[in-house]
């Protein structure tokens, strides 16, 4: 990674150097991509902050969050779309990507698959040989092809004969047919690989086989010389050959640095060196002038090749380099008495010692080693680079035994929580299901536990366990000294006292009251919030009862014991019950959102506020404010929330931006395609695979209605409709289910398929809501729901009481929430009154509330649901044989169709324009 930073520093220092013109625009694009992200960049890309100087606000070092696994690599993707334009684009080489880390690879894959990145090329190089790693960029770049990234793969091979005899002639500056004959034997030997090709010159020139004549003003060579000359057969062996006849203490600089990475400066060399037998300063210029290493500016030298590097790590005999590994960490641990600069060097310290572990004699010294690799997994994971963090820690745990559980507790204790962090992030559930057990029996007291339960929670909600995450929280909590409802025994007397023990505790406190709430500090306490908090998420997935009651302990232990962290989202929960179908009360339900929100500025809680915001403006303010009033807090959430480590919530927000713009806002549909295919692939970047399947469900809705042939679920998930519907019900899914058959009962009623709908109206019956939030989706079926069930009244058939039932119960919710919001409900309260109106045969009432419906429907930018009151007034026209007005208003709703895109309702009115027209 710190090559990619490297890269991108040196690319600002070359703006900064030549001075260019018209880079404010460029300024300008990198403060509306990153804004106060760029403090955060700054800190690896030096030069960037010298690029910005004095285009930064005062309050951006306090702008962003705590560190997180993906906090670095989404400001690098988007810093990187910001310096690429129409105008400038950019080329970006990866070069020898086969010695290139998980983490490294991630990073590339992340900015090739980047949907922001639109004017940028990416070439990327590796070898094909047998000993070099080849299955992570093979994965990598399959990754990026399913991402729908095109990939062209270009094989290089060798260069040709007439290609080595035109270079040889270009560089002697002799004629082509004079370099023939050398040309043929240096072909021959080298297999026409570049580097053998310029290595083998450089050697012949040593050797005196390859010279310039001064008498005759040329080269010239000596070809019987150079046929004789025995040449091996692998680069890097030639390589170490010709290294073999420098001074011994060239040969040992050049070991030095084979073991110090691709790249160093000089002071890490200094401490790698014997003291009083190595000469930096003379050593440094000599290899550089002997083609070994290049000068990259600031004391900084890398390699001018990787096989250089290899050539030189040879040189060390194979039975020598483990102890040449540990002696040289060990030396440049000892002469590092400082933390801060320890720091710098640690995993160059750490990587040779790992290499020497097998020369370590005591136990003292396997725990000195385990502790350094504990040191540099800690430094890793808060670069976020978890990959190698993981391998550092991993072989700290191999350096434990049971009795270090006795002798250095704090350290076995401290680098298990770590590595099952790490294998959490990285997604390594296997393996961290089995060393995560280590700790659960070894540690002394149930609170050295907590964070391993932490860990093993959130692997469960990672991978879908959602009953698993229920019951391991049932237990810890139980643990903690706090009781856990079970699902059975929750009853209705249960839920009342539950609800009306949370009701007294808050009757008396005003907002500002909870919003000053003193901070928690009992830490059992804190610890079961969060068990609670972990536990709700999936309550609502597979226990929707018991969501509720959760929400309503973590509002107690709030109010009792002072607010966590989590406390912010324990009042947006409470919101969202208040809300709820069982409560409906909206004003109590939006004051608990403006405590959430509040207090969770308060806590400084930037990594809260995916959750907060998803709960809040997708939950609680749509009974308030107007629809369309969330949308950009939604896509304000889901940036901040690239700082956080809260994935699921961060892109739920995206789930609920498109639910919103589809269903609520009626936003256009080709908008809301191109939306929803953006936010799939941010879901499948991030492997949220779950959210980017229900957003699916969305993008289909907007594929349908704008009558397009290509389903979703196969080209994103290689999947179907069905299937994740029968998944969904077999794994108790309910909310999977329930949005599936709602998208179906919305689609068949505005293509005009009534029985369609009405089948599965009844289907969604067996999916209750419960306690849980309702979404806009939900909310917009109870209207739907209505407009089935007046539909079917009017066709007197035996189940005409059941149906109008259902529609006034619709017509009677209606009421209340358009008391609550007249912007989003008036329209919907009155084509509901229209149609009961029409029902009942009371035309002139029926006329008045269609119309009303229409323009409250234009005055609140509804335009597909301002489609749907026209058409339900064409019906009603055609019914009283008003033909001409019954024309009218399915043109009406033709314009209003297509304005929303939607062209396959479009064609199904304009049948019935035709029928009438016959």
């Amino acid at each position: 990674n710190s090559i990619i930073f490297l890269a991108l520093d040196d690319f600002f220092a070359r703006l900064i150097d030549e001075r260019r013109e018209n880079v404010e625009d460029l300024i300008q694009r990198i403060r509306n991509a990153v804004g106060p992200g760029c403090r955060v960049l700054m800190n690896s890309i030096p030069n960037l902050c010298r690029f910005m100087e004095g285009h930064l606000g005062d309050n951006s070092d306090g702008a962003v969050g705590s560190a997180s696994e993906h906090r670095w690599k989404y400001l690098l993707c988007k810093l990187v779309a910001a310096v690429s334009s129409k105008n400038e684009p950019m080329a970006i080489f990866f070069d020898d990507l086969q010695w290139a880390d998980e983490t490294s690879l991630e990073v590339i894959r992340m900015m090739i698959t980047e949907p922001d990145i639109k004017y940028c090329l990416f070439l990327c190089t590796h070898r094909i040989e047998e000993n070099t790693p080849q299955h992570r960029m093979k994965r990598m770049f399959q990754t990026i092809q399913e991402q729908g990234v095109g990939v062209m793969s270009i094989k290089i091979g060798t260069i040709a004969k007439d290609a080595v005899n035109t270079m040889l002639s270009e560089t002697l500056c002799l004629p082509p047919s004079l370099c023939s004959p050398l040309s043929s034997i240096i072909h021959n030997r080298t297999g026409g690989i570049i580097l053998f090709i310029m290595n083998f010159l450089r050697s012949l020139n040593e050797e005196g086989l390859l010279w310039f004549n001064l008498s005759t003003r040329r080269w010239e060579y000596d070809i019987a010389g150079i046929q004789q000359k025995e040449v091996s057969a692998d680069v890097v062996q030639h390589m170490s050959q010709r290294m073999k006849r420098l001074p011994r203490s060239m040969q040992f600089g050049l070991k030095l640095c084979s073991c110090l990475g691709a790249s160093f400066d000089i002071n890490t060399l200094r401490k790698g060196g014997p003291a009083n037998e190595f000469d930096v300063e003379e050593f440094l210029p000599f290899s550089v002038e002997g083609g070994f290493l290049r000068e990259d500016g600031q004391r900084r030298y890398s390699w001018a090749h990787d096989q250089v590097q290899q050539a030189a790590y040879a040189l060390i005999p194979a039975g020598k380099r483990e102890s040449f590994h540990l002696l040289l960490g060990s030396r440049m641990f000892m002469r590092t008495p400082d933390p801060e600069e320890l720091t710098d060097i640690i995993f160059t310290i750490v990587g040779n010692m790992n290499q020497g572990i097998k020369q370590l004699k005591t136990r003292a010294q396997f725990h000195e080693v385990a502790k350094l690799n504990l040191k540099a997994g800690k430094i890793a994971m808060a670069a976020s680079s978890f990959d190698s963090a993981t391998n550092y820690l991993l072989l700290g745990v191999s350096l434990l035994n049971d009795e270090s559980w006795e002798s250095e507790y704090d350290l076995s204790l401290g680098i298990y929580d770590a590595v099952c962090e790490a294998l959490y992030v990285i997604g390594d559930w296997e393996k961290m299901s089995s060393i995560i057990q280590v700790p659960l029996l070894k540690a002394r007291c149930f609170d050295d536990k907590l964070n391993s339960y932490h860990t093993l929670v959130r692997q469960l909600i990672a991978t879908g366990d959602v009953r698993g995450v229920i019951e391991k929280c049932k237990n810890v909590i139980s643990e903690l000294g706090d009781n856990f409802i079970d699902q059975v025994d929750i009853d209705e007397a249960l839920f009342r006292r539950e609800s009306l023990r949370v009701e007294q505790l808050l009757q008396d406190k005003s907002e500002d009251e909870l919003i000053s709430l003193p901070n928690m500090t009992n830490d059992r306490k804190i610890a079961t919030m969060q068990f609670l908090n972990h536990a709700v998420s999936s309550a609502f997935v597979v226990e929707p009862l018991l969501a509720p009651i959760l929400i309503f302990r973590m509002v107690s232990l709030s109010v009792e014991y002072g607010v966590s962290d989590v406390s912010a989202f324990a009042f947006a929960g409470y919101g969202v019950w208040l809300v709820s179908a069982l409560k409906s009360d909206f004003e109590g339900g939006y004051r608990m959102g403006h405590v959430a929100i509040e207090l969770n500025k308060r806590l400084g809680a930037e990594e809260g506020i995916p959750r907060i915001y998803t709960t809040v403006f997708g939950l609680i303010n749509i009974w308030k404010m107007p629809f369309q009033a969330s949308l950009h807090k939604h896509l304000e959430a889901y940036e901040a929330g690239k700082f956080s480590v809260d994935v699921e919530y961060t892109l739920s927000n995206l789930y609920m931006h498109a639910t919103n713009s589809l269903y609520g806002c009626g936003d256009n549909l080709r908008g809301v395609d191109s939306t929803t295919r953006l936010f799939i692939r941010r879901c499948k970047q991030s492997k949220q695979d779950f959210l980017g399947k229900f957003i699916c469900v969305i993008h289909e809705v907007a594929l349908k209605l704008m009558g397009s042939t290509e389903k979703s679920y196969a080209s994103f998930y290689d999947t179907t409709e069905e299937r994740m519907f029968t998944d969904g019900r077999e794994q108790g899914r309910i909310s999977l289910c329930r949005f599936i058959l709602f998208k179906r009962k919305y689609v068949a009623f505005f293509l005009g398929q009534m029985n369609a709908a009405a089948d599965f109206f009844e289907l969604g019956l067996s999916f209750p809501i419960g306690g849980g939030g309702r979404l806009v989706n939900i909310i917009v079926g109870v209207f739907i729901d209505g407009l089935i069930a007046f539909y079917y009244a009017r066709k007197r058939r035996s189940d005409e009481n059941r149906w109008t039932d259902i529609g006034n119960g619709v017509l009677n919710l209606m009421e209340v929430w358009a008391m609550s919001s007249d912007w989003n409900f008036g329209n919907k309260l009155f084509l509901l009154q229209a149609e009961s109106f029409f029902l009942r045969g009371e035309e002139r009432a029926a006329l008045e509330k269609y119309n009303s419906s229409i323009k409250s429907a234009q005055d609140h930018r509804f335009i597909h649901e301002e489609g749907l009151a026209h058409e339900r007034l064409a019906s009603f026209h055609d019914h009283y044989g008003r033909r001409g007005e019954a024309l009218s208003c399915f043109n009406a709703a033709k314009r209003c169709y297509e304005i929303w895109g939607a062209q396959a309702v479009v064609q199904r009115v304009e049948k019935a324009i035709a029928k009438l027209q016959r």
